[in-house]
């Protein structure tokens, strides 16, 4: 934790100081079976959107792939070759994990998903590091930035999360950040990941629910904190760096004055409007027009 336990108000700002929106969606279907075993087609595509004088238009080129993916070692050499000859270029989702594929054909099916999902990630860290090495402007990304190594400390960016797979907080933390109000944020506080770099972040709620739905327009925002307030060792009593602390509790309390001023338009009839605001709402309804059902 970097902050002391409590809710803290948000301060809407008269004008929202978010740009641009990134985002990117995937489809995939199975095309067919060589051997028993699926080939499945896919496309990844992902898009930055900017706002100028309140109308959203497409920065740059939005970036979109075409994959097929099978599984080599069930297909065998002769199929795989059979598969190349059409003037596809396969890609092989056996060698995509750590341990070995199961025969199973919705194993196959579930690997190829997850390899869909990395080409997606991959096409928005690109979007988005091409962003913050062009622009000063403020970029909203959909989905964490821990992935994203060009999304730094000094970076005009940061990450919103709108699903909860995994809370963060020990028992009385979870309690407070569920009670949250609508327009108050939860106190910083890092997460560390092993296999990705760490964040800094915290929860707002943007909409309230007449169920008492806790989950109801909970959002969760990441940026990227200055290394310094990260420990070099494993001690407990290892002081945080006070100064980057106050710099990233006033771009906590900035940003989401930004984020709580996007609540509207409402971005229905989207299921998910309590955490969907328009500009990423935007992204998906072009990207689709782009890329089809």
């Amino acid at each position: 934790m970097l902050e002391s336990a409590g809710a803290r108000s948000v301060v809407l700002n008269a004008e929202t100081g978010v740009d641009a929106f990134l985002d990117g969606i995937q489809r995939s279907r199975v095309v067919g079976h060589m051997a028993g075993s699926p080939i499945v087609f896919a496309t990844v595509a992902a898009v930055v959107r900017e706002r100028i004088d309140r109308r959203m238009s497409t920065w740059h080129t939005p970036s979109v792939r075409h994959l097929i993916l099978a599984s080599r070692a069930h297909l065998g050499e002769h199929q795989w070759t059979a598969l190349c000859d059409t003037g596809v270029n396969p890609i092989d989702v056996s060698e995509s994990g750590r341990d070995e594929l199961p025969l199973h054909p919705l194993a196959v099916r579930a690997r190829a998903l997850e390899v869909v999902a990395q080409e997606r990630e991959t096409l928005e860290r690109r979007l988005a590091a091409e962003w913050c090495g062009r622009e000063q402007r403020w970029l909203w990304i959909d989905g964490g930035i821990s992935g994203n190594l060009a999304v730094d400390a000094a970076a005009p960016a940061f990450g919103v999360v709108k699903s909860h797979n995994t809370l963060y907080g020990d028992a009385p933390t979870l309690r407070a950040t569920l009670g949250l109000s609508v327009g108050e944020r939860s106190p910083l506080f890092l997460v560390q990941h092993r296999a990705r770099r760490g964040v800094a972040s915290w929860y707002l709620r943007l909409h309230a629910s007449d169920d008492g739905d806790p989950l109801h327009g909970l959002v969760r925002v990441e940026v990227a904190p200055p290394i310094t307030l990260f420990r070099a060792d494993d001690t407990e009593h290892a002081h945080p760096d006070l100064a980057a602390v106050r710099a990233l509790t006033q771009r906590a309390d900035r940003v989401s004055g930004w984020i709580f001023s996007e609540r509207g338009p409402i971005a229905l009839p989207d299921p998910r409007w309590d955490t969907l605001t328009y500009g990423v709402y935007a992204c998906e309804q072009f990207l689709k027009a782009c890329i089809g059902p």
